[in-house]
This record gives structure tokens, sequence and C-alpha cells, in this order.
């Protein structure tokens, strides 16, 4: 069997899916998760399998990534035999905001039931987007006072094919997430003042949540281009245009707005011209990359692949911790 501890017939690993790529790393335990020990012991080695290139941003690619990443693999290279779930065995998968969609709604949520709030986010997707109400699956929360709610949507099809295919190699999803309500979570109390928009680049997306006074105001969402996040006065350009479409109906000022930025490494001075503060909550993922992200493989058919830098995917595994 393959050294690696996803081998192990009772271990729990995390998964980041990516959109070239899908990192793999095993779960710690409850109690070391929960420990001084988890702090300060080093990072426990993970690998990651990248998709062919025709399958890259593709729910195919996805799902035969996946497969390779999770299956065991024999000493002589044979491809594992079928495997029954174990109760013991689960993945614990975050996905690239990529795969999915968000949105905050505003409104009186205080006296509605959680499946109400459901069905509203799900007309939302579905006016906006116009897809079927059946073809998604969504999550919301409503924020504390009920004036707002953070809602997300994933393809049934992409949520249905990950658990079967997890199933074929014996593993149980038993968590299924996107990455922007993580990051949202662990960033909002590092923000200098009540009035922010945080801004996060992951591999081929930009994301935008605008906060007034400590309440979810506005989301926004644009795709970043091969330079984009490297080019300080297009994300400058890109964040002024988030804020507009993130404040629309409300009372917010750019000029007193202090910006919290995740995943760029650039020039700060076109951004602090815009807004009230700049602060870095989070260099790149090319800058931190992931020491213990090793061991790239090819998916079923992908010839080597060309890679400027350590795939998002890898720090992704966090946020499934």
């Amino acid at each position: 069997m393959s050294p690696w501890s996803n081998d192990s017939p009772s271990g729990s690993v995390n998964v980041g899916i990516g959109t070239r790529e899908i990192a793999v790393g095993p779960r710690a335990s409850r109690s070391l998760r929960w420990t001084h020990f988890r702090k300060t012991a080093p990072a426990s080695p993970s690998r990651s399998v990248l998709m062919p290139d025709a399958q890259r941003f593709t729910e195919t690619g996805v799902f035969d990534a996946l497969r390779a990443a999770l299956a065991p693999i024999s000493d002589d290279g044979a491809p594992p035999a079928k495997q029954a779930p174990s109760r013991n065995r689960g993945a614990y998968i975050v996905l690239d905001d990529f795969w999915g969609n968000h949105a905050i709604l505003r409104g009186d949520f205080r006296t509605l039931r959680t499946r109400e709030i459901d069905e509203i986010a799900r007309a939302h997707f579905v006016d906006t987007y116009g897809v079927d109400a059946d073809a998604i699956v969504v999550r919301a929360c409503a924020q504390r006072g009920g004036r707002a709610v953070f809602a997300s949507a994933l393809p049934r099809t992409l949520v249905g094919g990950i658990r079967e295919t997890g199933r074929g190699v014996g593993v149980d999803v038993e968590a299924l997430k996107l990455c922007l309500p993580e990051m949202l979570n662990r960033t909002l109390n590092r923000m200098p003042r009540a009035n922010a928009m945080l801004v996060f680049a992951a591999d081929a997306l930009m994301q935008a949540v605008l906060i007034e006074a400590g309440h979810w105001v506005g989301y926004d969402a644009q795709r970043l281009f091969d330079g984009d996040a490297d080019d300080p006065a297009r994300i400058a350009s890109l964040a002024e245009q988030a804020f507009e479409r993130c404040a629309e109906g409300s009372k917010a000022k750019r000029q007193d707005c202090a910006l919290g930025l995740y995943g760029f490494d650039v020039d700060h001075a076109p951004l602090q011209a815009g807004f009230a503060s700049v602060t870095v909550l989070a260099p790149s993922a090319a800058d931190t990359g992931n020491e213990t992200c090793t061991g790239n493989e090819t998916g079923a058919g992908n010839e080597a692949s060309d890679r400027t830098g350590p795939s998002f995917a890898c720090r992704l595994l966090e946020y499934a911790q």
C-alpha cells in the first residue's frame, strides 16, 4: 500500500478541491485539533493530484482527480477494488468558490424559519442565474439580528458526483462546503473598522464582501485572468468596481471604508488612494506556498503540466480542518 496516511482504512482526510488540482491530507484527530500540540507540531504531509488540462474547470475533472486522490494505491500500481463505505473513514471537503455562487440578501428575516430562508435564497439564485430550482443545493445563514442572510449554492450534479466518487473508493463525505464562509469567519475580527470591504483572491476568482457597522451589506465576484492578481492598478480598479456594486442601496462611502486583502501580494499605493486603509489578511498562496503539499500527481490521461506556482487547492486544506 502507499505509505501516505490516506491509505489507512480508518483515517479521515481533508480535501481541497480547486479548479486545476485537488489536494488531500490526513485529518487531525479531534483531541489534536483542540490542543497546544496541534499548534506546535509539524504539519502532516499532504499530496495533490492535477487535473488533465482539458478537464480543468469541469466537474469531470473534479471526479476523476478526486477518485485518484482518495483511492489507495497498491505497490504495483494496480487500481483498487471498489470498497464499501466505512463509518471511520471520511472526507471533509472545501471547494474553491469557482464551483458555486454566493449572495448576501438584505431584509427582515427575524420571524422566518430556516426552511423559509432557504427557499428565499433558492428563489434568488433561480432568478439571478436562470437555473432550475432542483438543480442546485442551497445553504443560507442569517446574521445575528436577522437583517441579512449569507446564501450559497452548488450544482446538485457536482455535490452528487463528489459523494458518489467517494463511495466508490470507500470514503464517506462528512462535510462539503465552499471556502468563502470559512475565510470570512477567520478574518472579520482582524479589520480595524466596522465599515470594511474584504477582498479574497482564489485561483480564478476575486470576491468581495462589504460590511457596514458590522453588518453584511453586499457581495460581488469577478473573474481573475492571468496577470490580474499581480497588477496593482488592475486590482485597485476591480476593488473599486466591487465596492460600487456591493454598496448599492446603502450609505457606505469608499473613502470611509477599510480594505482587507486576502491572497494578494501587490503594491498598496493604488488601493490606499481609494480606501481609508489597507490591511493584508494573508499573502498570496504563491508566497506562503504549502511546504507540506507535495507530490503533484497527474490524473488519468494527463500529461506533465507546467505550473507557475502552488495551487490554491493546497490552502483549502486549512479550511477543511
